[in-house]
């Protein structure tokens, strides 16, 4: 049976959890917030999340034991809000239970495949003229647009609006972990950021304009700012669209390794 539970169970430090821990980092990041919900049966499952405002994540072992589904639903029903959606994140055999057991909160046609990356040695791929560099107050301009245009072509997530775009930018621009790549012309021609837990950095809002793409960009960016996190002894790590192959394929070239896919779900009153 499942109890409510605090960061330092022995669950977390279980072979199976050590096996997933670099996919399942988010649960480790949520386990530092002040409105922290975590359950669990202390073998089978994990289920977290950091605030209401957040997806909620479901750690399970591989092949568990699937009399535990029952307690694992009557958690996600728990988890669910009064919003019109609630997000969560799980492998997909957990996921295929829930469709097969005909699960009556699930919203089965909000789906999405999240492809998870890691890196332990880095590739050189063939190299570019672009040169890295910290973003300056004088780019905020070209960033916001950037980071609101990212936003409204990525598949599964909300558009931001402009105001929001500006806010997020002036963060980025304090976090000394934001960084950009600039052609021969010094123009942005990329954007990257990281945040730093333990031994795992997350790269996340990599971006590449439209009309600079294909040239090598990513790829570079990627490969130089991964080999230095590596240098300091850092696990470098990132979440992508998993059927978005151009994106994934930057990180493969750079020497990042496909470890396969989350599913991301919602669930509804």
């Amino acid at each position: 049976m499942y109890k409510k539970i605090d960061g330092n169970n022995n669950v977390f430090n279980s072979l199976e959890f050590q096996k997933d821990k670099y996919k399942f980092n988010i649960i480790i990041r949520n386990l530092y917030s002040p409105e922290l919900e975590l359950y669990s049966d202390e073998d089978n499952y994990i289920i977290c999340r950091g605030s209401k405002k957040w997806p909620t994540w479901i750690w399970t072992k591989d092949n568990f034991d699937k009399e535990k589904i029952s307690e694992i639903e009557e958690l996600i029903n728990m988890y669910i809000t009064d919003n019109e959606k609630d997000k969560f994140t799980c492998k997909k055999e957990l996921y295929d239970m829930l469709v097969e057991r005909n699960f009556q909160l699930l919203n089965k046609d909000d789906y999405f495949e999240m492809g998870f990356l890691i890196c332990h040695h880095t590739k050189k791929p063939k190299k570019c003229d672009g040169v890295l560099s910290k973003p300056t107050l004088e780019d905020k301009g070209i960033l916001e647009q950037y980071w609101y245009d990212d936003n409204m072509e990525m598949n599964g997530i909300d558009p931001i609006t402009k105001e929001q775009a500006r806010q997020d930018v002036d963060n980025f621009l304090k976090d000394d972990n934001f960084y950009v790549l600039r052609n021969s012309q010094n123009k942005i021609v990329c954007m990257v950021c990281y945040s730093i837990i333990g031994n795992q950095a997350k790269l996340s809002h990599v971006y590449t304009p439209v009309e600079e793409r294909k040239k090598g960009y990513a790829t570079n960016l990627i490969y130089l700012i991964t080999s230095d996190l590596l240098k300091k002894g850092l696990v470098p790590l990132l979440y992508t669209d998993y059927n978005y192959i151009p994106s994934n394929r930057a990180y493969i070239n750079a020497g990042y390794e496909d470890t396969g896919i989350l599913i991301n779900f919602s669930c509804s009153k």
